[in-house]
Parts: C-alpha cells; sequence; structure tokens
C-alpha cells in the first residue's frame, strides 16, 4: 500500500461512513498491518503469536470505537457484532484469519477481517440490518508454523481440536501448540475437553471475501470469482527413500542405488500421470515442496544413498485423491525395483 494514499486512523471521524470514508478506512488498516510487521519481503504472523494478536487488538479497537459489541471466546478469536432489529434471528457472519505464513501477502486473511468489518459498519450506516450481523476474526489457520496441521481457531470454536494437534511443535521456537495458545489467553481446559465453544446452527450463514493465491484471475482478467470447491489434500511430509551411498568416480552407473534419482524419477512420473488427469478431465495439483539430503553426509563427490521429500496432492474429488495415491505406491514399488532402492 502506497503512502499516499494511506490515512492515520485517528483521521477518520466515527460518523463519517460514506463510500470515500470507507476505501480510506480499509487503505488504512491495510497500511497499518503492513508497517507491523513488514520485514522487507512479507509479513510473518504466527499462528497464536504476539502478532496475530495485536492486529486482531487493532480490529477491536476501531470496532468498540464505532460501538460495536466485541468479545473474545475461549479459543481467543475475537467477534465484532452489529445487533439487528430483530436480535433473536440467527446471525449473518463473515470474516477471516490474520495469521501469515512467514513473509506472506499483507491482504492474506487479512482481506477477509478488513471487508468483513467494512460490511458491518456499511450495514451500520444505512440503519442497521434486521438480522444480527457478526465479523469473526479468526486465528491459527495457517499450517505453515506446526508442521501442517491448521485451522486450530475455527476447529477449537467447534470441539475438533484433538490431542495430537495439541502437541504440534512451533517450527522456529519448539513450543507446543497448546503452550503457544496458553500465552495468548486460551482457555485451554474446554479447548482439551473439545467441548463445542460455538453451536454451527447459531449462524445463519458465511460469507467471506479472500485474496486469490493463485494467478488465475489476473490471467483471465477478472476482478472477482465464486468459490464453487476447495480442494481437500493428502500430505505426505516426510517421504524417505534409502539407496546406497557410493563413490562418486568409482562405481558405474549400472551398479548404483542412487536415491535422489529415484526420488526424481517419482516425482517426473507423477508429474505425467497428473498431465495426463487433467487431460481426462480430473481436478487435480501436485506439489513437492521440501527435498533434502542430509548435510551432515552429502557431498558432491558421494552418490547419495537416503534423500527425503514431502509430497502433497490436492483435489475437490476424494475419488480423484484415493486414485492418485494408489499411483504413488505402485510407481514407489517400480521403482524400487528397477533402482534397488526403498521408500
Amino acid at each position: 500500500m502506497a503512502d499516499d494514499v494511506a490515512l492515520p486512523l485517528s483521521t477518520i471521524p466515527p460518523e463519517s461512513f460514506m463510500t470515500r470514508e470507507l476505501e480510506s478506512l480499509a487503505q488504512a488498516l491495510f497500511y497499518q498491518f503492513r508497517e507491523m510487521s513488514f520485514d522487507g519481503t512479507g509479513i510473518s504472523w504466527e499462528t497464536y503469536g504476539a502478532g496475530e494478536t495485536q492486529a486482531m487488538q487493532v480490529i477491536e479497537r476501531l470496532a468498540k470505537q464505532h460501538g460495536f459489541e466485541t468479545h473474545w471466546d475461549p479459543a481467543q478469536i475475537l467477534i465484532v457484532r452489529l445487533q439487528g432489529s430483530e436480535p433473536g434471528m440467527t446471525a449473518v457472519a463473515t470474516g477471516s484469519h490474520l495469521d501469515s505464513v512467514p513473509q506472506g501477502g499483507n491482504y492474506d486473511g487479512a482481506a477477509g477481517v478488513i471487508g468483513g468489518l467494512i460490511a458491518l459498519l456499511a450495514a451500520k450506516d444505512r440503519g442497521g440490518p434486521r438480522r444480527p450481523m457478526e465479523m469473526l476474526v479468526l486465528r491459527g489457520e495457517e499450517s505453515a508454523w506446526f508442521g501442517g496441521p491448521c485451522y486450530f481457531g475455527s476447529r477449537a470454536m467447534f470441539g475438533q481440536l484433538t490431542g495430537a494437534d495439541l502437541a504440534s511443535q512451533h517450527r522456529d521456537n519448539g513450543l507446543s501448540l497448546a503452550e503457544q495458545m496458553r500465552a495468548c489467553g486460551v482457555d485451554l481446559t474446554r479447548i482439551e475437553a473439545q467441548d463445542v465453544i460455538r453451536n454451527p446452527d447459531e449462524l445463519h450463514s458465511w460469507l467471506e471475501i479472500h485474496i486469490e493465491p493463485g494467478p488465475v484471475l489476473i490471467a483471465r482478467d477478472k476482478p472477482v470469482g465464486l468459490v464453487t470447491g476447495i480442494r481437500g489434500n493428502v500430505r505426505h511430509r516426510r517421504v524417505v527413500c534409502r539407496g546406497q551411498a557410493a563413490h562418486s568416480g568409482a562405481v558405474p552407473r549400472w551398479l548404483r542405488h542412487d536415491a535422489v534419482l529415484a526420488m526424481a524419477e517419482l516425482l517426473m512420473r507423477m508429474d505425467e500421470h497428473w498431465r495426463v488427469l487433467l487431460e481426462w478431465g480430473e481436478d487435480l495439483v501436485v506439489t513437492s515442496g521440501i527435498v533434502e539430503t542430509n548435510p551432515n553426509e552429502h557431498a558432491v563427490s558421494r552418490v547419495p544413498g537416503e534423500v527425503s521429500f514431502a509430497l502433497e496432492y490436492r483435489s475437490q474429488d476424494a475419488k480423484t485423491l484415493g486414485s492418485f495415491g494408489n499411483l504413488v505406491r505402485s510407481e514407489c514399488e517400480q521403482i524400487s525395483v528397477k533402482r534397488g532402492v526403498t521408500f
């Protein structure tokens, strides 16, 4: 957000909410969030971390300034409520999360939070809704900080957080999720008991805007799209291929059991399966985001005897996920025989 379009929050009076003022407020919030955490590349707000909490407090203070009801639930999710003319009706809810991946984008999650707050302000300015409206600032939605599990805040709200989730370790500080949550004021007794903090039946509907984490809308010159499906995923966080270490100058190709080449062949075969499945009309994406040889053993002159890698595949169709998983196992078996390795 350029400095010349960002207005300090203090210059925007609560009683002045027309279209231009709402746009200026959104710009000011995005700018303030960026200034709070920009590190030269992106922003880094940890799941159940101090930066995430501080950003939520900015939203809370602004909401209170403009007369909204606010409270934090036992999972430390912030709820901003605009009462309707018929308060007994279930609420229309909106919102998003404020944690980010390391060096993430300033609009990821924040667009839904700021957009949700703007929607409540606009509704209030127009005399208020008939049905109550709520904006939820969720937390702990990202998977990057605790090794893969995600949606901690929303799952805690619905009593679905498990002991394994709570034992997950932070990628940097080594704290468990439970310790990280406790430091943020979470009522762990209720979370560990899997109490349902919020019954979904209390909400009439959920509407959320979110920045697209990909280039499709830009490539098609579309300003907005409607989400028709979200891909579920299968994640193998650490696949290990074991071959046999050897001297790179002394061992000929026919006697090698190169773990890296075996992994590379597997990934290339899966990439070809992916291409064919797309031609058949299947929905699928495939990623290997982590590849590692042992830094204590690897060398330019050493045939690698072991390599570990991550493998994730996503689809909107559970059957496609199952079929692709079977292909992965089948290819691992074939390459194991061919190259004398194991997966």
